[in-house]
Formats: structure tokens, C-alpha cells, sequence
């Protein structure tokens, strides 16, 4: 299938959407390894790079990569990594577009190293691959059309990767439009009991927890989601970390962009304006379905520290926020003695455990 080409005219919201998403998380991403001494090279790999911007001058995610390193360094101390900014881009139009456009930047950025390439993504991933291993942290942003390019090889390829962050977008749409073709399970690996659950508004949050599959046996690794509608059609980014931070940071993102969607993924109805005259009526059911389900586990003592409590927030796609708002609920509801509980990654990072607390004869 022909790539769509999104730079022929102005981006539309649901673009701007996933560029405000990419623009965020870098923004989160870059002060972590400025002064890790076991990092020395920060690098972002860009595979389908575009031309840089659209036709009325609207920053792509390469002018927005730039942006945003020139205002981490101006933040930064003296002592700063190499930062290295990889673009590929396989049209030769929008190729020469970008070549220009990252060209212009390099004055205003002397500290960055900058590489743009015009191949075909596979041949630029495997290229490129080799160069993030050593002391390194990466953040990969695939912005494919479709859904045939993050394959099988590549993904666990990516997640085995040391302090390599991604991003990737997919047309979940089409997921949903062929999802009966056998073909769709060879780019991804929807099971099929959730074939008959997916729906047009709930195919990305189905598409992207499917990936969870081919994540290889004992290694721990973190999934997120973020759908986005246009028109009458949704698709979505996919984030993946080996880190507590790395999905902690993009959950803060995409709450603070709405949560796990640019729409009412739910139908909550839920006004911020407006509020219910019973506030149970305004937690949307992302959070309420967390809420059960996370006070099943700790009354069945599956989770039963504080750093459980914060990794099974982060595996659900919330915040450690509604995890603490959950615990007091139970508190409240006497369904567990009065206590406080820190539930954060600064908490999480600690050496120390803080065990939740019973009533004294409630059944093991």
C-alpha cells in the first residue's frame, strides 16, 4: 500500500496529536540521560522522517526533534553527552526537503551530531541498529503508514535493546477493517478471542496490548497506548520501555493529553465543565476498571507493597496517582485500616518496602 502522503497540505488535529505526543515525551525523555555517567551518547532515530514540516510550515517530528534538544541543552549543565539526531527519510522528494531543513539547524546546534539517510526502513533500521548498543540511550520514533513494517524481528529487536525507548504509530483502522484476513495476524499478534471484542473506537487499546505478545519469556518491559481518532477512524502510538521511568513519563503524557485517547474512547460523558452531583459519576471507566481491580489484588494479597502497588498502576496504564486515590477509597470504604503509602518512582527506587497494612484476622 502506498505511503499517505500528510505533507501535501496543513496537519490535520489528529496529526498535530501525535506530533504533540512525540514533542511531549522528548521533552520528558532528554533531561534523564543528560548526566548519567553511564551514559555518553544521547541518540534519536527518526524512520520516517518526512520532509520536516508540512506545507503551511508546521514543525514534523524532525524540527520538533531539534526543538526540543536545543532547549534541553540551553537547560543543561556544562558537562553534557554527544547527542546525535538520525533522519530517514525514503522519498526523494521530501528527502531533499529534509536534508535542507536539518542543514539549516546545524549552526544553531554545533553540539549535535546529524545523519540523514534516504533508504527504505528496513535497510535503515538494521543499519542503524548496530549503532545503539555501548553507552548509549535511544529513542525511536516509526511513524509507518499501515501496519506492515514493525514486524515480529524488529520489535524484539527493539525491546531487547539497553535504555531504548520507542514510539511507533499504526493504522489500527485497517487492523479493524481486515481484521478477518489471516494477514493481519502475520504484522500483529491479536489473539483471537480479541478479534471478536475490537470495535472501531476500541481497536488501538486491543491492537497495541497484543504486542505484549511477542515480548520474549522473562523480560520485563513496559507497553502504553495512545488512540487517536480522525474522522471516523482510529489509530494510535505505541510506547515501549525496559524502565518504571520510561512508561511512567509517557503515562504523565498522555493523561495530560487526555488520558489513553484524543476522544471518548469509553463514552464516559464525562464534562470537566460540568461536573456530577455525584463525583462516582465522573471517574471515567478506565479508572473505575483499575480501581476493581486493583483492590482485588490487594485484598487477595497479589500486590502487598507499595512498589507493587506502583508497577501494577503502570502495567494498567494509569497513573500512581489513581492507585493512591484507589487505596484511600478503601481506606475509606474500611476496607483496610488507616495508612499511607507512597506510591511514586521516587518511592519505587528506594531500598526500603512499605508492606500494606490489614485488619487484623482478615483471611490470607
Amino acid at each position: 500500500m502506498p505511503r499517505q502522503n500528510l505533507h501535501d497540505k496543513p496537519f490535520d488535529e489528529s496529526t498535530k496529536d501525535k506530533l504533540d505526543l512525540y514533542r511531549e515525551y522528548l521533552r520528558e525523555w532528554l533531561p534523564v540521560f543528560m548526566h548519567l555517567p553511564f551514559v555518553d551518547t544521547i541518540q534519536i532515530f527518526d524512520f520516517f522522517a518526512g520532509p520536516g514540516a508540512d506545507l503551511a510550515g508546521n514543525p514534523g517530528s524532525p524540527v520538533i526533534t531539534c526543538d526540543e534538544v536545543r532547549s534541553a541543552l540551553l537547560a543543561g549543565k556544562d558537562q553534557q553527552p554527544k547527542i546525535k539526531a538520525y533522519f530517514n527519510e525514503y522519498k526523494e522528494d521530501k528527502y531533499r526537503e529534509l536534508s535542507a531543513r536539518i542543514d539549516r539547524q546545524r549552526d544553531s546546534l554545533p553540539q549535535v551530531k546529524f545523519t540523514t539517510m534516504q533508504n527504505d526502513f528496513h535497510s535503515a533500521f538494521w543499519q542503524w541498529e548496530l549503532l545503539m548498543h555501548g553507552k548509549t540511550a535511544n529513542l525511536l520514533f516509526l511513524d509507518q503508514s499501515g501496519v506492515q513494517h514493525i514486524t515480529k524481528p524488529i520489535f524484539q529487536t527493539i525491546v531487547q535493546l539497553p535504555r531504548t525507548d520507542f514510539i511507533f504509530f499504526i493504522s489500527s483502522a485497517m487492523v479493524n477493517r481486515f481484521k478477518n484476513l489471516p494477514e493481519i495476524r502475520t504484522h500483529v499478534p491479536i489473539a483471537e478471542e480479541d478479534l471478536s471484542q475490537m470495535n472501531g473506537d476500541n481497536v488501538h487499546r486491543i491492537v497495541a496490548k497484543a504486542y505484549s505478545r511477542w515480548i520474549p519469556d522473562r523480560l520485563e518491559y513496559y507497553l502504553g497506548s495512545y488512540s487517536i481518532k480522525k474522522g471516523a477512524n482510529v489509530y494510535g502510538l505505541v510506547f515501549g520501555s525496559h524502565h518504571p521511568l520510561g512508561i511512567d513519563k509517557f503515562l504523565t503524557v498522555a493523561w495530560k493529553l487526555g488520558g489513553e485517547a484524543n476522544f471518548d474512547i469509553d463514552k464516559d460523558g464525562i464534562d470537566p465543565n460540568q461536573p456530577s452531583l455525584f463525583p462516582e459519576y465522573d471517574i471515567p471507566q478506565k479508572i473505575s476498571g483499575f480501581e476493581k481491580e486493583l483492590e482485588a489484588a490487594i485484598l487477595e494479597r497479589r500486590v502487598s507493597t507499595n512498589k507493587d502497588v506502583y508497577i501494577f498502576a503502570l502495567q494498567n496504564g494509569v497513573l500512581s496517582k489513581h492507585a493512591k486515590n484507589a487505596i484511600n477509597r478503601m481506606i475509606k470504604a474500611g476496607k483496610l485500616p488507616p495508612q499511607s503509602l507512597h506510591v511514586t518512582y521516587d518511592a519505587w527506587k528506594k531500598s526500603s518496602v512499605e508492606t500494606i497494612q490489614y485488619f487484623e484476622g482478615m483471611q490470607q
